[in-house]
Parts: C-alpha cells; sequence; structure tokens
C-alpha cells in the first residue's frame, strides 16, 4: 500500500476519535460550599486522578457520591494566580457548624485538604504584590531579615511570622514596595501574623479573624 493511500485512512481515524476525545473533555461539574454559599465549578476528572493534591479518600468518596468538588479545585479557585506547587503551604480553613470552606490558612492539610490543625487565622491576597514579594524572597536569599524562613517543599515559598507590628517593621527595613506593604492596616495590629511570599504573590495571614 502506498503512503498516499495511507492519508485518507488517518484522516478518518481521526475524524472517528475525535467525537470521543471532546467528550472526554468535557468538564465535570460539582458544588462547593464556600464562605456559606453554594458555588458550582468545573475540573477534569482525568487530571484529578492524576492530581498529587487530590487524595484516594477524596477520590472514593467522589465515586460513590458522598463528596462533590476536590478539595484542589477549591483551593485553585481562591488562589487562581498560583500553581499547584506553589499552592503547597495553604489548607482550606473550614467551619463545621456552616459545613463550609470559610477560606484558606497556612498549614499542612488532611486527606481532605483542610487544615489539620483549625484556627482563627485567615489568608488573604496583599496588593501590589509582585515586587513586595521579589523583595521578600531576595531577603530570605540574603538571609537579612531575621525569622524569615524558606519552606522546605516544591512551592519556593517563604514566611515571616510574628507580631504584626513586627513584621511590619522588617517589612519597612526592606524599603520599596515592601515599605509600602508594610503600611497595611492588617499587620498593623497586635495580632499574630504571617506573611507569605509565594509565585510572586504576597499574602497577609492574620489570626482572630
Amino acid at each position: 500500500m502506498s503512503r498516499l493511500s495511507l492519508v485518507p485512512l488517518a484522516l478518518l481515524a481521526a475524524l472517528w476519535t475525535a467525537p470521543a476525545l471532546a467528550q472526554e473533555a468535557d468538564p465535570t461539574f460539582c458544588t462547593a460550599r464556600i464562605n456559606d454559599r453554594d458555588v458550582v465549578m468545573g475540573y477534569d476528572r482525568a487530571e484529578a486522578r492524576l492530581s498529587d493534591t487530590y487524595s484516594r479518600r477524596e477520590q472514593l468518596a467522589t465515586r460513590i457520591g458522598r463528596h462533590d468538588c476536590p478539595s484542589y479545585v477549591v483551593l485553585r479557585s481562591l488562589t487562581p494566580e498560583l500553581s499547584d506547587e506553589e499552592r503547597l503551604p495553604f489548607c482550606l480553613r473550614f467551619d463545621k457548624q456552616t459545613d463550609s470552606v470559610m477560606g484558606y490558612d497556612l498549614g499542612a492539610r488532611d486527606a481532605w485538604g483542610q487544615c489539620r490543625e483549625q484556627s482563627r487565622a485567615v489568608c488573604r491576597r496583599v496588593n501590589q504584590t509582585t515586587a513586595a514579594a521579589g523583595a521578600l524572597t531576595g531577603a530570605a536569599a540574603r538571609r537579612s531579615v531575621q525569622g524569615l524562613q524558606t519552606l522546605p517543599d516544591a512551592s519556593g515559598a517563604v514566611i515571616l511570622s510574628g507580631a504584626g507590628t513586627a513584621v511590619s517593621g522588617a517589612l519597612a527595613s526592606l524599603g520599596g514596595a515592601a515599605a509600602a506593604v508594610a503600611a497595611s492596616p492588617v499587620l498593623l495590629t497586635g495580632a499574630a501574623v504571617s506573611v507569605v511570599a509565594v509565585g510572586g504573590t504576597l499574602y497577609a495571614c492574620r489570626e482572630g479573624e
């Protein structure tokens, strides 16, 4: 058989399988309870099966209808600017009274992606973050700020924790964009604060909210 005669057969095979591939790519819709409201999301089941952030317990619960949106899908919706690796320091803050995700915090995750140690802390993205995150990451590399640590995982995150006034003072000492962040109201309190620089983004996590 000549090479020319194989071309139509290849095209026919592609046309035959195209609908099946398109069907596999259709999203699976799910519902997540976030801040006491139902939010509909979509995700790829094929990707979910391969995801390291999707535990076997969640996969089993989803198959038997006892769980809806996978935790990594919910965390992606809350931090769309990050990759899955950059999200590693964060866990879902869950409120059992409302059966609702109330945001995200720093800490280890359980099998459901929720924080193993529940706290009253919540993280928020800080405005004007790229330059400030770079300054904090650079300070960690130079070890020029006391208490600034780099996480030993694939996230590349650096964290500065302490009383809000102490964290604000450390940021102010870096100057530039970091000094502007130091004046943020979230830091100017006596509460414990963690500032996280990851993926070119800066987050402030404060207790007591």
